[in-house]
């Protein structure tokens, strides 16, 4: 017997939640339920025992109940669901045999798939990016027309702008190094 089972207060509403669980469903299953369980006597009007059966299956502790042993009911059927599930996969000539076997292999040996992504990001300066591409255009000895072609007239003279103020700052931290050239007689 499950937690809920055990939480209801006496074997009456135990054998109710059977006997609904049990019952075929449908119109009146209920109220067939409370009857199996024990409630209401022989003489009992239907009407009183049917309002006595709806207020039990709305406790909170009959639907825990309920939903308790149907999920022991369901695990009984593995069984009867797998010879049914077989005789698909047997019967080359049903409509869902495709299907069935599909489910079988899917179940027994699922296919994985694996992706991986790799990302990465990049932040370029286009400037620097332009001066780059001018100065190896420069070195493979490109003429100016196909500069002024490939960057424009006024890109081209934005770059050299750049290109004059980098080579001059580069100028500027450059290291002098100060020498005084002494004769020297070598007598």
């Amino acid at each position: 017997m499950g937690e809920a089972m055990k939480a209801l207060p006496n074997d009456r509403w135990r054998a109710f939640v059977r006997a609904l669980v049990a019952d075929t469903k449908g119109y009146g299953a209920v109220t067939r339920a409370a009857r199996a369980a024990g409630f209401g006597k022989a003489n009992t009007k239907a009407s009183s025992l049917s309002k006595q059966a709806h207020q039990l299956s709305r406790d909170e502790r009959i639907i825990a109940a309920i939903a308790e042993e149907s999920r022991k009911v369901i695990r009984v059927g593995h069984p009867e669901a797998v010879t049914a599930l077989f005789n698909l996969v047997r019967d080359p000539e049903h409509r869902d045999h495709a299907r069935a076997v599909a489910m079988v292999i899917d179940r027994c040996d699922p296919a994985i798939t694996k992706h991986s992504v790799d990302v990465t990001h990049r932040i370029e300066d286009p400037d620097r990016t332009a001066l780059e591409e001018l100065k190896a255009l420069r070195h493979l000895g490109a003429a100016r027309d196909k500069l002024l072609e490939l960057f424009g007239p006024n890109g081209l003279d934005r770059l050299e702008a750049l290109e004059a103020a980098e080579n001059a700052q580069r100028a500027a931290q450059a290291k002098v190094i100060e020498h005084r050239a002494e004769e020297s007689v070598d007598g």
